[in-house]
């Protein structure tokens, strides 16, 4: 195993531009891109408030590193080599399973981990959620699902940038537009079901990775199979209920889309050629999007 050390943000910037224009890998389910208004001044924005943020969050968590965390210290750097990004750094802090993500911009990003999900988690479910939020880092996710973030107030992101930068936070984010938040909110579930395929391909299980998604939805270790959970969902779902429009405003798909487009991703040809076991017929790349967006859809 490697002996690499703990690099700080401002290294990890260094290794950015020599990727910035490299193509994004086939297992990326692309989402339409946008360019907000003022973007530059955005990134400032976030860099500021996530910093912020960041230092809350060490006050009762610790870096991920060769002498703390060590087991997740090499899960990092095997998910970083296996998904060819450099390793960003990684905070352990007390937050909810949910809370977990990656943050910043993509030009500086760090991955936050819950140490309620960690604790007890096996080593292949640790990889599959350590390999999510790489899998972020590298489909430059990182700008704009730290701006949802911002804009939801995830984990209190938009009362910290209120807290520090008052009225100028308004104005930074007026040009942003409802139907703009809305496409956002679009773009997040479509890059949640990107980072679930690098999860997969980081910890190469998929009944631990369909294992891991339950654990992050319910909050413990679930007394209850994948495939029961999703017959149960099944023969529950009412699909001309009121509430299936709640998805519209939701940072991820349903779970049992979630989980569902995890099976798409595992019977495909981008899998395949990742060396993943394939049984049955394999979907092309383009029906695998094809089915994926269907899967997306809500109404």
């Amino acid at each position: 195993m490697s002996d690499a050390q703990h690099i700080s943000l401002a290294e990890f910037a260094a290794t950015m531009p020599q990727r910035r224009d490299e193509a994004l890998p086939p297992w990326v389910h692309a989402p339409e891109s946008f360019e907000p208004p003022g973007m530059d001044r955005l990134e400032e924005l976030l860099d500021t408030v996530v910093a912020l943020q960041r230092a809350e969050w060490l006050q009762d968590g610790v870096y991920v590193g060769p002498r703390a965390m060590g087991s997740v210290y090499r899960d990092l750097l095997d998910a970083a080599r296996t998904l060819g990004v450099a390793v960003p750094p990684a905070v352990v802090a007390g937050v909810g399973p949910s809370s977990q993500g990656t943050f910043g911009t993509d030009d500086r990003p760090f991955l936050l981990l819950s140490s309620f999900f960690l604790q007890g988690a096996p080593e292949v479910e640790r990889r599959f959620v350590v390999g999510r939020l790489c899998g972020h880092v590298r489909a430059r996710h990182v700008t704009w699902g730290t701006l949802y973030a911002l804009l939801v107030d995830q984990d209190g992101l938009m009362k910290i940038g209120r807290r520090t930068l008052g009225p100028a936070l308004e104005i930074l984010l007026a040009p942003i537009s409802l139907g703009v938040r809305l496409a956002l909110s679009r773009w997040h579930r479509a890059a949640e079901i990107t980072a679930d395929r690098a999860g997969l391909i980081a910890c190469r299980d998929v009944d631990a990775a369909r294992r891991a998604l339950l654990r992050l939805a319910l909050g413990v270790r679930p007394e209850v199979d994948p495939a029961d959970y999703l017959d149960t969902l099944k023969g529950t779902r009412a699909d001309d209920s009121p509430g299936r429009w709640a998805e519209l405003l939701a940072s991820h798909p349903f779970m049992h889309k979630r989980m569902s487009a995890l099976d798409l991703f595992a019977r495909s040809a981008p899998w395949a050629d990742l060396g993943g076991a394939v049984t049955g017929e394999v979907l092309t790349a383009e029906e695998l999007a094809r089915r994926t967006e269907a899967l997306l859809a809500v109404g």
